[in-house]
């Protein structure tokens, strides 16, 4: 009896140890930079209750869904998301349970059952895991026959084979960097057979995993040779020159 009782126990610990230790690691994020609220604070951005609408009225007709990278705050991606609404886009920053968008995967599609006939143009982007859900994501959208989107943008990100597109009627930009540390460089490399043919691939010489967003070095990251202004400013552009073919 005693030995049962004592079994029990040590279970109850373990599992109290692991549900503790769950719950800090959900809760523990990468967040902004101190001045990264001036983008979130200007006139043409406006707070939801699950996403940021950026340039609401956008000059050339085009909507881009954007999730951040896993346990990054969304904010983080704020200076990125304005650089290209400048372009005359219009941005959706999604924000995710959790900083991690593996909870809530189909999360773009509240967007776009709200806005799609605002505009004739919707692409998608995301970083890290969040690209990676964002495959899973159009993947299941096209099996479906409900794709509404011309284009997927990977930034430091790429899909599982489970969200095999090679096959897939979706246009696909890749943007890396070439000091990133923390993309598993094999996995990248072999996930290249579940993209399709005519992927743009794009590596920013200098730039980093973090660089993409506004918060701070991340573990096991690279040291960046570019700043991060410089990478958004390369980024951008590679965004836009792949917009602008469908326009």
């Amino acid at each position: 009896m005693f030995n049962k009782r004592k079994t029990i126990i040590i279970i109850l610990v373990v599992l109290l140890i692991i549900i503790t230790g769950g719950f800090f690691y959900i809760n523990q994020s990468y967040e902004p930079l101190e001045g990264n609220d001036i983008f979130l604070n200007k006139d043409y951005v406006t707070e939801y209750d699950k996403y940021y609408l950026i340039n609401e009225d956008s000059e050339k007709n085009s909507a881009l869904i954007f999730y951040q990278g896993g346990k990054v705050q969304e904010t983080a991606y704020a200076p990125l998301c304005d650089l290209i609404s400048q372009e005359g886009y219009t941005i959706f920053l999604i924000k995710m349970p959790f900083n991690l968008s593996v909870f809530d995967i189909d999360r773009a599609s509240l967007v776009l059952d709200q806005y799609r006939n605002n505009y004739d143009n919707w692409f998608l982007a995301g970083h890290s895991l969040g690209g990676a859900m964002l495959a899973d994501y159009i993947s299941k959208q096209i099996e479906n026959e409900e794709n509404n989107f011309k284009g997927l943008i990977f930034l430091a990100a790429y899909p599982a084979e489970s969200s095999n597109l090679s096959k897939k009627n979706i246009a696909v930009l890749s943007i890396t960097a070439s000091q990133d540390e923390v993309i598993d460089q094999n996995k990248l490399k072999k996930a290249k057979k579940y993209l399709p043919f005519d992927t743009q691939f794009n590596i920013i010489k200098g730039g980093n995993h973090a660089g993409f967003g506004n918060y701070g070095p991340q573990k096991g990251d690279g040291d960046a040779d570019i700043t991060k202004k410089e990478q958004w400013e390369q980024t951008v552009d590679l965004i836009v020159n792949f917009i602008k073919k469908f326009e």
